[in-house]
């Protein structure tokens, strides 16, 4: 038929691959649809979880196992969120010596004798020795106490022991029995208290009560010496006390003998000691409610403070080791609903 057009096949390949073509894109753009709505839809869900998260954690009541940590373990590990660290007033290992004339950073011109001046840095770091010189003595002063009342009450015990031992010995020499089985008697009764003395005779000198109180009761009496030396330098003027130079040469090596060559005190006792100091002699940490004489490691090192008026001050924060000795059996056991967290009655406040 001459009206018929003849198709050619390279005009059907080129039909053919539009077509292919557009169907690609159309594909890829229905894709595209799909993956911008799944991303909206998480962004979504997120948004939505971590608005739960935020309510349940605003209207979860804090418990004391949740008050207990400031920080929570995930915000150590984010680098965005930093804890509030407390800054020491003293933290420098030097200090710049100023001179007593001039008031100014040492020079070579300035008298030699001035690096041997007081500073408050250095009065400071001598007050921390001190610290623990007092501490040394007030938990070696209780356990002296401690197994003094314990040689006492056995010793006690050996006494009457013996003097009812001395009672049934007369009674033995009676020739008549006044009942059956007498003699018997009294024989096991001399033979079971003869047992007992020797028996806590024995443990005591195996507890080495005799020793320890010696050692002890030596250590205590040189040791208060040298914290009342101490206290009395750190209580008079600068130019009433002695020199710093003189001060180091004559002091630094009695603080070092005495702080390491403290008797040696089992655990448990040394615990029960500290215990017993937190808990019914809170007069002997806080003495004059100042900052110096608050004992260590009841009460931190100095740190900066500043109050709600923006006033700075230099305090001693209660550490960890008080609150954990504060804790009694009763705080174990109660709940948060059973008793009152905020104590009024703390006398360390």
């Amino acid at each position: 038929m001459s009206g018929t057009k003849k198709v050619k096949p390279l005009d059907i390949e080129i039909g053919y691959d539009l077509e292919n073509e557009d169907h690609n894109r159309s594909k890829e753009k229905e894709t595209d649809q799909i993956l911008q709505m799944m991303s909206d839809t998480l962004e979504k869900l997120n948004d939505h979880m971590d608005d739960n998260d935020n309510d349940k954690s605003n209207e979860m009541p804090e418990t004391p196992r949740s008050t207990t940590s400031s920080v929570p373990t995930h915000d150590l590990l984010n680098e965005s969120k930093h804890r509030k660290f407390d800054v020491l007033v003293y933290d420098e290992d030097t200090e710049i010596d100023l001179c007593p004339n001039c008031s100014e950073p040492m020079m070579d011109s300035c008298d030699e004798d001035a690096t041997h001046c007081w500073s408050k840095h250095k009065k400071h770091r001598l007050h921390r020795c001190l610290w623990k010189l007092k501490y040394n003595r007030i938990v070696s002063s209780f356990y002296l106490d401690n197994i003094r009342s314990r040689e006492e009450h056995w010793s006690w015990m050996i006494v009457l022991i013996s003097t009812i031992t001395s009672a049934f010995t007369v009674a033995n020499n009676v020739e008549t029995e006044p009942f059956e089985s007498y003699n018997s008697m009294i024989n096991i009764i001399l033979t079971t208290s003869s047992m007992s003395t020797s028996l806590i005779a024995a443990w005591i000198k195996k507890q080495r009560f005799v020793e320890k109180i010696n050692e002890v009761d030596k250590y205590l009496l040189d040791l208060n010496k040298l914290c009342e030396e101490l206290e009395l330098q750190f209580t008079l003027l600068e130019g009433d006390r002695l020199s710093y130079k003189e001060f180091k040469n004559k002091y630094l090596p009695e603080i070092t003998k005495f702080v390491s060559t403290n008797p040696m005190i089992p655990p448990d006792e040394w615990k029960a000691a500290v215990r017993e100091i937190t808990l019914k002699y809170p007069e002997l940490i806080d003495p004059d409610n100042s900052e110096t004489n608050k004992l260590w490691p009841w009460f931190g090192d100095l740190v900066v403070y500043t109050d709600r008026n923006g006033i700075t001050h230099n305090i001693r924060k209660p550490t960890n080791f008080m609150k954990y000795m504060k804790r009694t059996n009763k705080d174990r056991i109660l709940s948060s609903c059973c008793m009152n967290n905020d104590d009024n009655h703390d006398v360390y406040k």
